[in-house]
């Protein structure tokens, strides 16, 4: 019993104060488990991509991966419920007060900023651990900058994946590689079914699923609510200033617009169901079969594709904090820095150095009123 009240605390901790989806969920899950001995360091960046190339959530591949390594089935579920219980609540607590929501409050948004950079920073100091343990010959390096350069330019994740691990393949298989509207969605059902479709179609985590909800949820052609543009945006927005997995964070609100409180567990636990049941099948075959030629070449191809992946989310992640609004913020750009160096020395607890770099923003605004 005791591990699996660990793991949804240490999980449920994770997901309660790291804002900005699956992959910064990630990148401190990465660093707060292996201090644990739970996995090892960069373990959970070496399988980013096959998270990607599975439905679902990446916050919940990552709790479904070590929840199982640890403890099993039990513990893949309680992981993943802990991850997921902070967007359902929160996001159940948004649907019910949206309209007194203080979304323009300087302190509020000064506080985002601190953990904003204290995020970035967590992200820039994984990234550069992997880099630092990654065998760097020319393969390597033609991969990172061949994926950086597809992703940049559009290529979907998918496709940048797949293109990796092949090559990867190539390498391992060759001859020298060998020798050596509310009233309409009332019902609870709805959101069971709509939200299984989502979870079974997005595949590149949170963001992926944007378009879908849009389509459905957004406008006056929309099947379902006709959500104005606007409300759309500042849920976006919220989304990102809030713990917990985007994709979740989504789900819980619509859920809530079509059923009430059960819609919005029942959208919650679909949009996740499909994704958690796959990864779980993955994990628990490939274990199996690490030692082949076939896995070692899909996975040689995966890892400097999972590089290029972290690199592509930290600019991401710095025009949200030290560029955000799209100029330099010498403030964000030196908590990033300050989060950085701490977080590469292992000195603070990732959650700590989040909600220490958020208390620091919320100061340095109070003193400039």
């Amino acid at each position: 019993m005791k591990r699996y009240v660990r793991i949804f605390v240490e999980f449920f901790k994770i997901s309660l104060f790291v804002i900005g989806g699956g992959y910064a969920i990630l990148a401190v899950a990465d660093q707060v488990f292996a201090k644990r001995k739970w996995t090892e360091e960069g373990e959970l960046l070496d399988v980013l991509p096959i998270f990607q190339m599975l439905p679902g959530i990446i916050a919940t591949h990552t709790a479904v991966y070590v929840g199982r390594k640890v403890a099993g089935l039990p513990g893949a579920a309680t992981a993943v419920v802990a991850v997921a219980l902070p967007s359902v609540v929160i996001f159940t607590a948004v649907a019910l007060g949206y309209d007194a929501l203080p979304l323009d409050n300087p302190h509020l948004a000064s506080a985002f900023v601190g953990l904003r950079s204290a995020l970035t920073g967590i992200v820039a100091a994984a990234v550069f651990r992997n880099w630092a343990k990654a065998t760097k010959d020319v393969f390597f390096f033609s991969v990172l900058v061949a994926a950086c350069a597809a992703l940049v330019g559009g290529v979907p994740v998918w496709a940048v994946l797949l293109a990796a691990m092949a090559a990867g393949l190539v390498v391992a298989f060759s001859p020298t590689r060998a020798r050596g509207g509310r009233t309409f969605c009332a019902a609870a059902w709805l959101p069971l079914l709509l939200f299984l479709k989502y979870g079974a179609l997005c595949f590149g985590g949170g963001f992926v699923l944007v378009p879908m909800y849009i389509e459905d949820f957004v406008g006056p052609t929309a099947a379902f609510l006709q959500v104005s543009a606007e409300e759309f945006s500042n849920l976006m927005a919220l989304t990102q200033m809030t713990p917990g997995p985007i994709g979740v964070n989504g789900a819980t609100y619509f859920g809530f617009r079509l059923a009430g409180v059960p819609g919005a567990v029942l959208a919650s636990v679909a949009l996740l169901l499909p994704g958690s049941v796959l990864v779980y099948l993955a994990f628990a075959s490939i274990d199996r079969f690490r030692t082949s030629r076939l896995v070692g070449g899909i996975l040689r191809g995966a890892k400097p594709a999972s590089l290029a992946l972290m690199l592509v989310a930290l600019w991401a992640f710095l025009k949200l904090s030290a560029f955000a609004d799209g100029s330099f913020q010498p403030l964000a750009a030196l908590l990033v820095l300050v989060s950085f160096v701490l977080s590469q020395r292992k000195a603070v607890h990732p959650v700590l150095l989040i909600v220490g770099m958020a208390l620091v923003s919320l100061v340095v605004r109070l003193c400039m009123v």
